[in-house]
């Protein structure tokens, strides 16, 4: 997005919320944070926001309502549970490779973090203990996600730097 596209998104957010002023360093910053996203997904998204709320946006709400426009198919921890037990009574126990290629990639890691094997095997896949782990589990793993989606690239390639440097693993929050 160009900044004159930000100014104009701006422009909308100024005529639709009254004491919102618009001056050249809002413009420099709201294009820095941004000017990654689609002109047509940014203003769809800030029309969203601007029907639902009484107080204009911050840039972290526009953000978040971005990613949500072009990545509608986020799993609930239930339905992503739901692909599990389905793979389970279509693969088994052996076929491992075959089930984790028929989950989404979310689901897929929370499995292979917790092991197929051990899902499989366990007593009470419905409703006991191994249920509750990986709902738990893959809620972190979603927001986590959700949370480094809602960085500019470039953003997220200068934490990397830092986290080279400092040995630390800020985009998953925290140290190692």
């Amino acid at each position: 997005m160009t900044k004159g596209e930000v100014a104009k998104i701006l422009a909308v957010l100024a005529a639709a919320y009254p004491k919102f002023e618009v001056d050249d360093l809002k413009v420099q910053v709201w294009h820095e944070m941004l000017g990654d996203l689609d002109y047509a997904v940014a203003n769809m998204a800030v029309k969203k926001l601007i029907m639902q709320n009484t107080f204009p946006p911050a840039i972290a709400e526009v953000r978040k309502a971005a990613a949500e426009l072009t990545n509608p198919e986020n799993l609930t921890s239930s339905e992503a549970w739901g692909e599990v037990t389905s793979a389970i009574r279509n693969y088994g126990y052996y076929r491992e490779g075959e089930a984790l290629a028929s989950m989404s990639p979310t689901t897929a890691q929370v499995v292979r973090y917790m092991g197929w094997r051990e899902i499989c095997m366990s007593e009470d896949k419905d409703t006991g203990v191994v249920r509750g782990q990986f709902l738990k589990m893959y809620e972190q793993i979603a927001n986590r996600e959700q949370e480094k989606k809602l960085l500019p690239p470039a953003m997220q390639d200068e934490i990397k730097q830092l986290s080279k440097k400092f040995g630390l693993r800020l985009i998953e929050g925290g140290r190692k």
